[in-house]
This record gives C-alpha cells, sequence and structure tokens, in this order.
C-alpha cells in the first residue's frame, strides 16, 4: 500500500484562498486607518487655522474690516472667510470663521465660531 502524506491540490488552493480573504481585509483596514488618520490631520489643522483667525478677528481694531485672510499652519496655507451675524443685544455680533484648504474650494474643511463684541465709535 502506498500511502502518501501530505496535502491535495484542492486542499491547498482551498487554504490559499482563505489566505488571500484575509490579506485583502487586513490591506483594506489599513488603507482605511491611512485615509482616516488624514482626514483627521487636515481637521486638526484647520482647527488650528481657524482658532488662529478668529483671534486675529477678536484683536483687530474693527474686526468687521477683516472679512477673509490666510493662516499658514502646519506649513499649509489655510484661506478663511468671516461672516458677522448680529444679534438682539447691542454691538454683539457673532463671528464664524469658515476654513478652506484652498481659497476656490466649494468645501470648508472647519468653521468656528464665538459672540463677539464690536463697539461702534
Amino acid at each position: 500500500m502506498n500511502l502518501s502524506r501530505g496535502f491535495t491540490l484542492v486542499e491547498v488552493m482551498a487554504a490559499l484562498a482563505i489566505f488571500a480573504m484575509a490579506a485583502l481585509a487586513a490591506v483594506a483596514a489599513a488603507t482605511n486607518h491611512l485615509n482616516d488618520l488624514a482626514y483627521m490631520e487636515e481637521r486638526t489643522l484647520a482647527r488650528y487655522a481657524a482658532a488662529n483667525a478668529l483671534a486675529r478677528v477678536s484683536l483687530a481694531e474693527d474686526p468687521r474690516e477683516l472679512a477673509s485672510g490666510t493662516e499658514t499652519v502646519g506649513g499649509r496655507e489655510w484661506y478663511w472667510q468671516t461672516a458677522f451675524t448680529e444679534t438682539v443685544t447691542t454691538d454683539v455680533y457673532y463671528v464664524e470663521v469658515t476654513v478652506r484648504p484652498d481659497e476656490n474650494s466649494p468645501d470648508s474643511s472647519y468653521v468656528l465660531g464665538r459672540y463677539l463684541e464690536v463697539r461702534d465709535e
């Protein structure tokens, strides 16, 4: 009797198919993780740029004159625009700063706002 020890071709092919599916799942998970990291990095840098722009507007003598500008954060140039909304309280405005990765981008990366007293002199 000739009993051979080992795996048949079908068994080897099934094992390779299972390994290939597991490897694909691992690569897909790693790709998603890297995409999420890039997104989180962009949001964090945009948040810093928005905070800087809001501080710049808050410290300006007449904040309403600062309609837009740029901030450099993380070696990147961020473009920001302000929007002033009147409130029911005299001389108090709601200031909203919208940050974009480039000047003509329709999508904002971050929006940050605060209430600000602006006196008319």
